[in-house]
Protein backbone atom coordinates (compact mmCIF):
# COMPACT_ATOMS: atom_id res chain seq x y z
CA UNK A 1 0.00 0.00 0.00
CA UNK A 2 1.12 3.32 -1.16
CA UNK A 3 1.94 5.85 1.84
CA UNK A 4 -0.50 8.03 -0.29
CA UNK A 5 -3.32 5.83 -0.38
CA UNK A 6 -5.56 6.48 1.90
CA UNK A 7 -6.21 4.03 5.13
CA UNK A 8 -9.09 2.01 6.58
CA UNK A 9 -9.88 2.84 9.99
CA UNK A 10 -11.90 -0.33 10.65
CA UNK A 11 -10.42 -3.43 10.93
CA UNK A 12 -12.01 -6.77 9.46
CA UNK A 13 -14.18 -8.43 12.68
CA UNK A 14 -11.77 -11.30 14.34
CA UNK A 15 -14.24 -14.06 15.43
CA UNK A 16 -14.21 -14.99 19.52
CA UNK A 17 -14.27 -18.26 20.87
CA UNK A 18 -15.20 -17.85 24.68
CA UNK A 19 -14.26 -21.02 26.53
CA UNK A 20 -16.21 -22.36 29.49
CA UNK A 21 -15.46 -20.45 33.08
CA UNK A 22 -16.27 -21.22 36.56
CA UNK A 23 -16.98 -19.48 39.39
CA UNK A 24 -19.10 -17.15 41.91
CA UNK A 25 -19.83 -14.49 39.02
CA UNK A 26 -20.14 -17.32 35.68
CA UNK A 27 -22.61 -18.77 38.36
CA UNK A 28 -24.26 -15.28 39.40
CA UNK A 29 -24.77 -14.85 35.58
CA UNK A 30 -25.97 -17.92 34.80
CA UNK A 31 -29.08 -17.27 37.61
CA UNK A 32 -29.62 -13.98 36.00
CA UNK A 33 -29.80 -15.70 32.88
CA UNK A 34 -32.34 -17.64 33.72
CA UNK A 35 -34.84 -15.67 35.56
CA UNK A 36 -34.65 -13.15 33.36
CA UNK A 37 -35.59 -15.43 30.44
CA UNK A 38 -37.92 -17.11 32.26
CA UNK A 39 -39.52 -13.66 33.30
CA UNK A 40 -39.36 -13.09 29.30
CA UNK A 41 -41.00 -16.12 28.00
CA UNK A 42 -43.31 -17.42 31.02
CA UNK A 43 -45.00 -13.98 31.64
CA UNK A 44 -47.54 -14.01 29.13
CA UNK A 45 -48.95 -17.51 30.18
CA UNK A 46 -49.95 -16.18 33.50
CA UNK A 47 -53.70 -15.92 34.65
CA UNK A 48 -54.97 -13.15 36.59
CA UNK A 49 -58.98 -13.32 37.05
CA UNK A 50 -59.98 -9.47 36.95
CA UNK A 51 -63.98 -10.84 36.75
CA UNK A 52 -66.27 -10.78 33.63
CA UNK A 53 -65.26 -9.03 30.26
CA UNK A 54 -62.14 -8.51 31.17
CA UNK A 55 -58.95 -10.04 30.38
CA UNK A 56 -57.25 -12.89 32.55
CA UNK A 57 -53.88 -12.36 31.54
CA UNK A 58 -51.69 -11.25 34.15
CA UNK A 59 -49.77 -8.54 32.60
CA UNK A 60 -51.23 -6.98 28.83
CA UNK A 61 -50.84 -4.54 26.94
CA UNK A 62 -54.70 -4.13 25.67
CA UNK A 63 -53.66 -1.69 22.16
CA UNK A 64 -57.57 -2.36 21.43
CA UNK A 65 -59.35 -0.42 24.34
CA UNK A 66 -56.14 1.50 25.34
CA UNK A 67 -55.31 -0.40 28.85
CA UNK A 68 -52.18 -1.93 30.34
CA UNK A 69 -52.57 -4.26 33.04
CA UNK A 70 -50.28 -5.56 35.71
CA UNK A 71 -51.61 -8.15 37.58
CA UNK A 72 -53.74 -5.84 39.99
CA UNK A 73 -52.72 -3.27 38.58
CA UNK A 74 -54.62 -1.47 35.49
CA UNK A 75 -53.87 1.86 34.24
CA UNK A 76 -55.95 3.62 31.61
CA UNK A 77 -54.02 6.12 28.90
CA UNK A 78 -54.51 9.11 30.78
CA UNK A 79 -52.55 7.35 33.99
CA UNK A 80 -49.67 7.13 32.10
CA UNK A 81 -47.73 9.20 34.32
CA UNK A 82 -47.12 5.81 36.54
CA UNK A 83 -45.37 4.14 33.60
CA UNK A 84 -43.59 7.27 33.07
CA UNK A 85 -42.55 7.59 36.59
CA UNK A 86 -41.39 4.00 36.76
CA UNK A 87 -39.27 4.55 33.64
CA UNK A 88 -37.49 7.60 35.35
CA UNK A 89 -36.52 5.63 38.54
CA UNK A 90 -35.67 2.46 36.09
CA UNK A 91 -33.09 4.83 34.89
CA UNK A 92 -31.98 6.69 37.67
CA UNK A 93 -31.33 2.98 39.23
CA UNK A 94 -29.54 2.29 36.62
CA UNK A 95 -27.44 5.49 36.34
CA UNK A 96 -26.75 4.54 40.19
CA UNK A 97 -25.70 1.12 39.78
CA UNK A 98 -23.33 2.09 36.88
CA UNK A 99 -21.91 4.83 38.39
CA UNK A 100 -20.88 2.64 42.13
CA UNK A 101 -20.28 -0.95 40.48
CA UNK A 102 -19.56 -0.25 36.54
CA UNK A 103 -21.03 -2.38 33.40
CA UNK A 104 -23.31 -4.47 35.54
CA UNK A 105 -26.26 -4.09 33.26
CA UNK A 106 -23.94 -4.65 30.25
CA UNK A 107 -22.08 -7.87 31.67
CA UNK A 108 -25.52 -9.19 33.70
CA UNK A 109 -29.10 -8.07 31.90
CA UNK A 110 -28.50 -6.41 29.10
CA UNK A 111 -30.86 -8.14 26.73
CA UNK A 112 -27.81 -8.23 23.99
CA UNK A 113 -25.66 -10.10 26.51
CA UNK A 114 -28.56 -12.49 27.73
CA UNK A 115 -29.35 -14.03 24.57
CA UNK A 116 -25.35 -13.56 23.11
CA UNK A 117 -24.97 -15.72 25.90
CA UNK A 118 -27.83 -18.34 25.52
CA UNK A 119 -26.32 -18.59 21.80
CA UNK A 120 -22.52 -19.24 23.12
CA UNK A 121 -24.52 -21.64 25.57
CA UNK A 122 -25.95 -23.66 22.36
CA UNK A 123 -22.68 -23.37 20.65
CA UNK A 124 -20.49 -24.56 23.22
CA UNK A 125 -22.82 -28.09 23.41
CA UNK A 126 -23.82 -28.46 19.60
CA UNK A 127 -19.63 -27.53 18.88
CA UNK A 128 -17.63 -28.09 22.07
CA UNK A 129 -15.61 -25.48 23.89
CA UNK A 130 -13.03 -22.97 22.87
CA UNK A 131 -10.12 -25.37 21.12
CA UNK A 132 -13.16 -27.41 19.58
CA UNK A 133 -14.94 -24.65 17.76
CA UNK A 134 -11.54 -23.18 16.34
CA UNK A 135 -10.39 -25.76 14.64
CA UNK A 136 -13.95 -26.21 13.38
CA UNK A 137 -13.60 -22.37 12.27
CA UNK A 138 -10.64 -23.08 10.75
CA UNK A 139 -11.95 -26.31 9.37
CA UNK A 140 -13.00 -26.66 5.60
CA UNK A 141 -16.90 -27.31 5.16
CA UNK A 142 -17.10 -31.25 5.62
CA UNK A 143 -20.25 -33.12 6.09
CA UNK A 144 -19.68 -32.81 10.10
CA UNK A 145 -18.83 -28.82 9.93
CA UNK A 146 -22.21 -28.69 7.91
CA UNK A 147 -24.00 -31.08 10.06
CA UNK A 148 -22.75 -29.15 13.45
CA UNK A 149 -23.58 -25.88 12.02
CA UNK A 150 -26.91 -26.89 10.80
CA UNK A 151 -27.74 -27.77 13.93
CA UNK A 152 -26.24 -25.08 15.90
CA UNK A 153 -28.49 -22.13 13.41
CA UNK A 154 -31.46 -24.88 14.00
CA UNK A 155 -31.89 -23.93 17.78
CA UNK A 156 -30.87 -20.57 17.37
CA UNK A 157 -33.83 -20.35 15.03
CA UNK A 158 -36.09 -21.76 17.41
CA UNK A 159 -35.05 -19.75 19.78
CA UNK A 160 -35.13 -16.43 17.94
CA UNK A 161 -38.93 -17.66 17.06
CA UNK A 162 -40.07 -17.95 20.34
CA UNK A 163 -38.60 -14.80 21.35
CA UNK A 164 -40.23 -13.53 18.80
CA UNK A 165 -43.65 -15.02 19.44
CA UNK A 166 -43.16 -14.78 23.48
CA UNK A 167 -43.12 -10.25 22.28
CA UNK A 168 -46.56 -10.39 20.63
CA UNK A 169 -48.23 -12.47 23.17
CA UNK A 170 -47.75 -9.38 25.70
CA UNK A 171 -50.37 -7.61 23.60
CA UNK A 172 -52.92 -9.86 22.79
CA UNK A 173 -54.37 -13.32 24.81
CA UNK A 174 -51.47 -15.56 24.74
CA UNK A 175 -53.26 -18.99 24.04
CA UNK A 176 -55.89 -17.54 21.72
CA UNK A 177 -52.96 -16.04 19.87
CA UNK A 178 -50.93 -19.28 19.82
CA UNK A 179 -53.93 -21.09 18.34
CA UNK A 180 -54.34 -18.37 15.71
CA UNK A 181 -51.09 -18.85 14.64
CA UNK A 182 -51.20 -21.88 14.07
CA UNK A 183 -53.78 -22.03 12.39
CA UNK A 184 -53.03 -18.73 9.83
CA UNK A 185 -55.95 -17.11 11.00
CA UNK A 186 -53.56 -14.49 13.09
CA UNK A 187 -53.35 -10.35 12.17
CA UNK A 188 -50.29 -10.00 9.39
CA UNK A 189 -48.91 -7.50 11.95
CA UNK A 190 -48.18 -10.35 14.36
CA UNK A 191 -46.59 -12.65 12.06
CA UNK A 192 -44.97 -9.38 10.46
CA UNK A 193 -43.64 -8.75 14.48
CA UNK A 194 -42.37 -12.22 14.93
CA UNK A 195 -41.00 -12.16 11.68
CA UNK A 196 -38.46 -9.02 12.25
CA UNK A 197 -37.66 -9.80 15.93
CA UNK A 198 -36.60 -13.28 14.78
CA UNK A 199 -34.25 -12.27 12.40
CA UNK A 200 -32.99 -9.63 14.67
CA UNK A 201 -32.50 -12.17 17.83
CA UNK A 202 -30.83 -14.82 15.47
CA UNK A 203 -28.38 -11.82 13.34
CA UNK A 204 -27.73 -10.22 16.70
CA UNK A 205 -27.01 -13.16 19.36
CA UNK A 206 -25.71 -15.59 16.72
CA UNK A 207 -23.32 -13.52 14.39
CA UNK A 208 -23.44 -9.54 15.62
CA UNK A 209 -22.44 -10.20 18.94
CA UNK A 210 -20.08 -7.51 20.75
CA UNK A 211 -20.21 -5.84 17.27
CA UNK A 212 -23.94 -4.24 18.90
CA UNK A 213 -22.34 -2.95 21.78
CA UNK A 214 -19.72 -1.40 20.16
CA UNK A 215 -21.25 0.35 17.16
CA UNK A 216 -24.64 0.70 17.89
CA UNK A 217 -25.85 0.78 21.42
CA UNK A 218 -25.27 4.51 22.48
CA UNK A 219 -25.02 3.26 26.56
CA UNK A 220 -21.05 2.54 26.44
CA UNK A 221 -21.21 6.25 25.17
CA UNK A 222 -23.37 7.50 28.21
CA UNK A 223 -22.11 5.24 31.22
CA UNK A 224 -18.54 6.38 30.38
CA UNK A 225 -19.51 9.92 31.82
CA UNK A 226 -20.87 8.50 35.02
CA UNK A 227 -18.16 6.22 35.87
CA UNK A 228 -14.81 7.62 38.07
CA UNK A 229 -11.61 6.40 40.03
CA UNK A 230 -14.33 5.05 42.41
CA UNK A 231 -16.74 2.98 40.33
CA UNK A 232 -15.62 -0.50 40.21
CA UNK A 233 -14.15 -1.37 36.70
CA UNK A 234 -12.89 -4.61 35.31
CA UNK A 235 -9.58 -4.11 33.50
CA UNK A 236 -6.56 -5.70 33.48
CA UNK A 237 -3.79 -4.48 35.31
CA UNK A 238 -0.58 -4.84 33.22
CA UNK A 239 1.70 -5.15 36.12
CA UNK A 240 0.13 -7.88 37.09
CA UNK A 241 1.45 -9.95 34.26
CA UNK A 242 -0.06 -13.47 33.32
CA UNK A 243 1.88 -16.63 34.26
CA UNK A 244 2.15 -17.74 30.98
CA UNK A 245 2.98 -14.51 29.08
CA UNK A 246 6.37 -13.54 27.89
CA UNK A 247 7.26 -10.36 30.36
CA UNK A 248 7.56 -13.21 32.93
CA UNK A 249 9.20 -16.26 31.04
CA UNK A 250 11.95 -13.17 30.15
CA UNK A 251 12.00 -12.14 34.28
CA UNK A 252 12.38 -16.02 34.86
CA UNK A 253 14.67 -16.30 31.80
CA UNK A 254 16.90 -13.60 33.35
CA UNK A 255 16.63 -14.47 37.39
CA UNK A 256 18.02 -18.30 36.20
CA UNK A 257 21.08 -16.72 33.96
CA UNK A 258 21.74 -14.51 36.97
CA UNK A 259 21.82 -17.05 39.00
CA UNK A 260 23.69 -19.58 37.08
CA UNK A 261 26.68 -16.82 36.46
CA UNK A 262 27.15 -16.10 39.90
CA UNK A 263 27.33 -20.10 40.40
CA UNK A 264 30.47 -20.28 37.75
CA UNK A 265 31.93 -17.64 38.93
CA UNK A 266 31.99 -18.60 42.46
CA UNK A 267 32.75 -22.00 41.13
CA UNK A 268 36.02 -20.23 39.58
CA UNK A 269 37.03 -18.61 42.44
CA UNK A 270 36.38 -15.15 41.50
CA UNK A 271 34.96 -12.60 43.44
CA UNK A 272 31.13 -13.46 42.73
CA UNK A 273 29.95 -10.11 44.94
CA UNK A 274 30.86 -7.52 42.18
CA UNK A 275 27.97 -8.98 40.27
CA UNK A 276 24.67 -7.98 40.93
CA UNK A 277 22.27 -10.71 41.71
CA UNK A 278 19.95 -9.66 39.33
CA UNK A 279 18.96 -6.16 37.61
CA UNK A 280 15.40 -6.67 39.04
CA UNK A 281 14.33 -5.99 42.52
CA UNK A 282 13.78 -9.85 44.10
CA UNK A 283 10.16 -9.56 44.49
CA UNK A 284 10.22 -8.50 40.52
CA UNK A 285 11.88 -11.70 39.31
CA UNK A 286 8.71 -13.44 41.42
CA UNK A 287 6.66 -14.79 38.58
CA UNK A 288 3.79 -11.19 38.22
CA UNK A 289 5.79 -10.00 40.97
CA UNK A 290 6.43 -5.93 41.29
CA UNK A 291 6.28 -3.14 43.97
CA UNK A 292 3.31 -1.99 42.51
CA UNK A 293 1.77 -5.52 43.01
CA UNK A 294 2.57 -5.42 46.46
CA UNK A 295 1.07 -2.12 47.36
CA UNK A 296 -1.87 -3.29 45.16
CA UNK A 297 -2.28 -6.53 47.93
CA UNK A 298 -1.89 -4.97 50.82
CA UNK A 299 -4.85 -2.30 49.68
CA UNK A 300 -7.47 -4.84 48.21
CA UNK A 301 -6.08 -8.18 48.71
CA UNK A 302 -5.17 -10.64 46.19
CA UNK A 303 -7.52 -12.23 43.96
Amino acid sequence: MSVNEPQSLYAAREPVFPRRVTGNFRTLKWWIMGITLGIYYLTPWIRWDRGPNLPDQAVLVDMAHRRFYFFWIEIWPHEFYFVAGLLIMAGLGLFLFTSAMGRVWCGYTCPQTVWTDLFILVERWVEGDRNARVRLWNAGWDMRKWRLRLTKWSIWLLIAVATGGAWVFYFTDAPTLLRDLFTLDAHPIAYTTIAILTFTTFFFGGFAREQICIYACPWPRIQAAMMDEDTITVAYREWRGEPRGKHNLRLEKDRQAAEAKIAAEAALGANAAKYAPTPYPARELQVGGSPERDAEEQRIGDC
